[in-house]
């Protein structure tokens, strides 16, 4: 399939190529000197230009102690709830990758450039990660923050970020770091570039790996959090010590609630109704993750006026072990045939299974419960896990263990050169391809294999029907088998060892959730570039145009019990040719997966014109078609750029446009994705599948920028005013609405279970029985186009340098951004108003809008004299409201409803020794500040904070 797509495509650019570089050959012109800035196609375009274009050097972030990628990204002002920190709470099963998410408006909206040109985005997500880029590589990074759709087409309405490798490296560099972390192994990074520089052409090849070290939550204090303090704090009512159901009639109806009695000695808090589990002891703050790069590009000049570039990036990151809790509560139960009970919403422990007769034995049960249960047996509620707070001993007595491997490969080759008639047309074309791949595998539990073995039939090696004979194994579901609490170390008076779970028994009813995805990209561009004999008496007119081919495509294959189409039921593990209604698949907490394999193909035209009206005003007009076919059709945006220098000291500027973004495949297709999310009303978390929508149309914005700049001597400023008009931009429809409409009082009081107006609500929850918050097993929710976004703001930067203090300079620096708005219009789903129009500036919106702190400011103050340079740098994130504060969350706690304000300060030392050497020390977070507290698993927002506390880096720079 990808050939065939594609290499139409290249055929059809390889003419033009072969027409375009013909007569070049031919010419004995000078040699093209081009300079492209992000956000232009005109060769010469000044940074300074109408476009609000940051450029970040690569000098400037060695100032900074050069910063990983999440960091240095994290560290910009204008952006805002970038992942990266930890992505196992609300970034689903990307550990390891990262984004940048300009304004605010979500990583999808930000479009990410490598050398000018497209990444593919990062598998089993809509965003470019981050993290495969080659930092040894990079010279700077250009941020355009304004959209720019009309340039670059999809993808760029919030900005973009472009990554651009260094040049004119010449020998050999070798570097490393290493940062000291407290209660950790420590990072470090070591990278490779090697240079060469000729008459004609130009080498470059670098290599990089970089180690992050685990970072337990148990080594910070703020982290892990009593279930008074942070209800919040990864505490959850569904344990092991758990809650089961017990029955005294006939007809076994079970209905009483019996809890574990090791609830209140190696867990808890408890209640006569529930077991509270604290999860978070087994999760980390940051995980073991590895990352390596490779990257090369020539260039050459094949004539005087044509130049040959090439590029090869390879590149991954892997993370063999992310720690999670040791088993997830069941979202999915076996069939009635299976359990031989009444009930279909739970697991059925006979009265034989060896661990209910320890647990009788203990005498922990009243004599009530302890009668039924060993006449009846017992039944799990859906206030229970397989395993808790003792760990799961396949991984040695901790949390499970989840896989997360990224590796992408990228090649981009072109020609660029001039003609020498028509007053010198330069051309630069080119074709682009990238391979994206993860593979992702998740533990989780089999519900077939459960339920055997609860009944003693459990194991690869059983044969015949007697319960834990002939190989037949028994999971022992309650705390009987529990030596004790493997966080807190507290032991259980009435563990009996001979009824702990084996290896055997553990390795027979755990299997991988697990799938791979390819994230395919071709592009082929084509661009012309030159002067009209147009002069309104300041300069001939400028002007840019071309084309583009772009094929996406992705696909995704399951392995077989995650895939539905092979293992549709509860029971396919035991039953591989069960069939059922519910096809909710094997596994007991995620829902069963479609393969799918979907492209589209985009053919995009574009013109660019810069008029210099005068010597003081000059104006860039642009505009692009792109037409992506099928349902989503063809769009249009224009985009206008003006810069009046008014005055040596002082210019105006102003853009507007309108800029777009199309929906990725996946979101048109009729296919679903399972996301977890911690639901309040149910007090745990809950699978919400999310299905492609056939009638998404492309979102659509219109943009404006106002700036001023001004220059006076060695002072510096810009003040810009931009704004982002959405009409219907893409996303998910909010779970969190749909739970919290229904269920407007959380688990207690009243509900509209029976309001007939909500029928069409009811109708996306399934329940495990009747119709209540603590019942809720799935939510559906769809792609959709959402409600209207509007948010504006002020960008204000400034710098200036104080010469010959002390005989050196003095550098001082501000960046800062501050929103007006950020309001979303009034939700609607299924005629019902879930959610008001409501301004998300200052406030943190889990699993919603995210993270929008009003300011985030970075501020220097930094002394060069001679060799030596020191830095001091003060980061700050303002407060946040949780807008969860009106619902059950904080009913009757307000703890943590108000985010407060992070500020942390760095200081960095940075040395020219000799031999070619530098030398940079710094104190990360020199005041040790912890991150604010936030009603989240973590305790604290990775959106916009990090964990480390107070560390020191250490790096050291050789040239050859």
């Amino acid at each position: 399939m990808l050939q065939s797509r594609y290499l139409a495509g290249a055929s059809s650019l390889a003419l033009l190529l072969s027409l375009a570089a013909g007569p070049a050959f031919a010419q004995d012109a000078a040699e093209v000197e081009e300079v492209v800035v992000t956000g232009s196609f005109i060769a010469g375009t000044p940074e300074d230009a109408a476009l609000p274009v940051n450029v970040i050097g690569a000098e400037e972030m060695a100032k900074q102690g050069s910063p990983s990628t999440v960091d240095l990204i994290k560290s910009i002002p204008a952006v805002s709830g970038a992942v990266g920190e930890s992505n196992q709470f609300g970034a689903g099963q990307t550990t390891g990758s990262g984004n940048v998410n300009l304004r605010g408006l979500g990583a999808e909206r930000t479009l990410v450039l490598f050398n000018g040109r497209r990444m593919a985005i990062s598998p089993g997500t809509i965003y470019v990660d981050t993290n495969l880029i080659p930092t040894a590589a990079i010279g700077r990074i250009e941020v355009l923050k304004d959209g720019a759709a009309a340039t670059y087409g999809s993808d760029a309405i919030g900005g973009v970020v472009n990554f651009i490798t260094r040049r004119n490296l010449s020998g050999l560099e070798v570097s490393g770091g290493y940062s000291l972390i407290d209660g950790s192994k420590g990072d470090y990074n070591v990278n490779a570039a090697y240079g060469w520089v000729g008459d004609r052409g130009d080498l470059l090849v670098t290599a990089g790996y970089r180690k992050r070290s685990e970072l337990s939550t148990t080594d910070r204090d703020f982290a892990l959090r009593s279930f008074t303090d942070n209800p919040q704090g990864g505490w959850s009512t569904f344990g092991n010590p758990g809650l089961y159901l017990s029955s005294s009639n006939a007809g076994f109806t079970y209905t009483s609630p019996v809890v574990d009695p090791g609830c209140g000695a190696i867990s808890g808090p408890g209640t006569a109704a529930s077991c509270q589990f604290q999860f978070l002891g087994f999760d980390n703050l940051t995980e073991d993750e590895d990352h390596w790069q490779f990257y090369s590009e020539i260039n050459f000049d094949l004539t005087d006026t044509t130049r040959f570039h090439a590029e090869i990036l390879y590149s991954g990151h892997e993370v063999a072990a992310e720690n999670s809790s040791p088993s997830y509560p069941p979202n999915n139960f076996p069939t009635s045939a299976l359990t031989t009970k009444i009930q279909g919403n739970g697991f059925y422990i006979p009265s034989i299974n060896p661990g209910l007769q320890a647990l009788i034995a203990s005498g922990g049960l009243t004599p009530a419960q302890a009668a039924t249960a060993g006449a009846n047996g017992l039944f799990t509620s859906v206030a229970w896990r397989p395993l808790g707070v003792g760990g799961n001993p396949l991984f040695g007595g901790k949390g499970k263990e989840d896989k997360r491997a990224f590796e992408a490969y990228r090649i981009s080759a072109g020609l660029k050169g001039k003609f020498d008639f028509g007053g010198g047309i330069g051309w630069d074309a080119a074709l682009t391809y990238m391979d994206n791949n993860s593979e992702i595998a998740t533990p989780d539990v089999l519900v077939g294999r459960m339920q055997l073995a609860l009944r003693g039939l459990g194991g690869n090696g059983c044969t015949g029907a007697t319960p834990g004979a002939n190989g037949c194994l028994w999971f022992n579901p309650f705390s009987s088998g529990t030596a004790g609490n493997a966080i807190d170390g507290r032991t259980n008076p009435n563990y009996n060892a001979a009824t702990a779970n084996s290896l055997e028994v553990l390795d027979y009813i755990f299997d991988e959730y697990a799938y791979k995805i390819r994230s395919q990209m071709f592009t082929a561009d084509l661009v012309f570039n030159g002067d009209l004999p147009i002069d309104f008496g300041a300069g001939q007119l400028a002007w840019a145009a071309g084309a583009q081919y772009r094929w996406s495509g992705i696909e995704r294959q399951n392995s077989d019990y995650t895939n539905i189409a092979v293992s549709p039921c509860a029971d396919s593990s035991v039953n591989p040719g069960a069939t059922c209604t519910a096809r909710n698949g094997p596994f007991s907490f995620f829902g069963a997966l479609a393969d799918y394999d979907l492209d589209y193909s985009v053919i995009a035209t574009f013109a660019e014109l810069q008029m210099p009206f005068t010597d003081s005003l000059t104006g860039t007009f642009a505009i692009r078609y792109e037409d992506y076919g099928g349902n989503i059709g063809a769009t249009t945006n224009p985009k206008v750029a003006l810069k009046w220098q008014a005055a040596d000291w002082l210019a105006f500027r102003a853009s507007a446009g309108s800029t777009f973004r199309a929906p990725p495949q996946t979101q048109i297709a009729n296919t679903a994705t399972t996301n977890l999310a911690y639901t309040t009303a149910a007090g745990g978390y809950r699978a919400y599948d999310l299905y492609g929508n056939a009638s998404l149309k492309p979102e659509k914005a219109d943009t404006l920028n106002l700036g001023v700049l001004f220059e006076m001597g060695d002072f510096q400023a810009s003040l810009d005013y931009w704004r982002f008009a959405f009409k219907g931009p893409i996303d998910n429809e909010s779970g969190s609405d749909i739970v919290n409409a229904i269920f407007p009082n959380g688990a207690a009081g009243a509900n509209n279970c029976a309001n007939p107006a909500f029928a069409p609500l009811l109708a996306r929850i399934s329940f495990t029985g009747a119709c209540s918050a603590p019942n809720i097993n799935r939510v559906r929710i769809n792609y959709v186009n959402s409600p209207d976004i509007d948010t504006s703001g002020l960008d204000f930067a400034a710098s200036y340098r104080a010469r010959d203090v002390l005989g050196g300079d003095m550098n001082f620096g501000v960046d800062l951004t501050y929103v007006l708005e950020y309001v979303v219009s009034e939700t609607t789903l299924e005629g019902i108003v879930v959610a008001r129009e409501t301004d998300y500036t200052g406030t943190m919106d889990y699993l919603g809008y995210g993270s929008q702190p009003q300011w985030k400011a970075t501020a220097f103050a930094e002394y060069a004299r001679d060799a030596h340079n020191l830095r001091w740098t003060i980061r700050y994130v303002d407060d946040m409201l949780d807008t969860r504060g009106g619902s059950a969350t904080f009913a009757t706690n307000q703890n943590g409803r108000k985010i407060k304000a992070f500020v942390t300060n760095d200081i960095t030392y940075r040395v020219n020794l000799p031999w070619d050497t530098t030398l940079t020390a710094a104190v990360i977070n020199a005041f040790d500040a912890d991150p604010p507290f936030a009603r989240l698993d973590l305790s604290y927002d990775p959106f916009t904070a990090n964990p480390l506390g107070r560390y020191y880096k250490l790096g050291v720079t050789k040239r050859f």
